[in-house]
């Protein structure tokens, strides 16, 4: 029997479908960057885990098109990870020379910074201890 809390409902996001022009390459920079490992590989995409949570669906793009939009000329991203230590990210992520944007410090928002990857697609990360995520 389905609990009646449950039925019908989204519990939440699965993970983010993320275009991309190399497969293979593109996983190795998650997997080098941002320590996910592979999953469910086929011949045109992949899944990226955290330990056993789906986070990212890579597919090759047939086309140049991005995850990314632009609002008022500024580049804007659709996924947002989350981080316990912001500025020990940030720095690992600068002392790899990967682009990264300054931290933002938003107090009761928290804190930001943006991340590019290798295709060009834009990530957000951010930081937030009074927000209580489950994983």
């Amino acid at each position: 029997m389905i609990s009646q809390d449950k039925e019908g409902k989204v519990l939440g996001i699965a993970y983010n479908v993320i275009p991309v022009a190399d497969l293979e390459k593109s996983a190795n920079w998650f997997v080098e960057h941002l320590d996910f490992n592979i999953r469910h590989k086929m011949e045109e995409s992949l899944s990226l885990f955290i330990g056993n949570r789906p986070i990212l669906h890579l597919i090759k793009s047939d086309h140049d098109s991005r995850a990314v939009f632009e609002v008022g000329g500024r580049k804007k991203w659709v996924t947002t990870f989350y981080t316990n230590d912001i500025e020990s990210l940030h720095e690992k992520l600068l002392s790899k020379q990967l682009l990264v944007s300054k931290i933002s410090y938003e107090g009761e928002n928290g804190n930001f910074f943006t991340l590019e990857d290798m295709d060009g697609n834009l990530y957000d990360i951010w930081e937030h201890h009074d927000c209580e995520l489950n994983f």
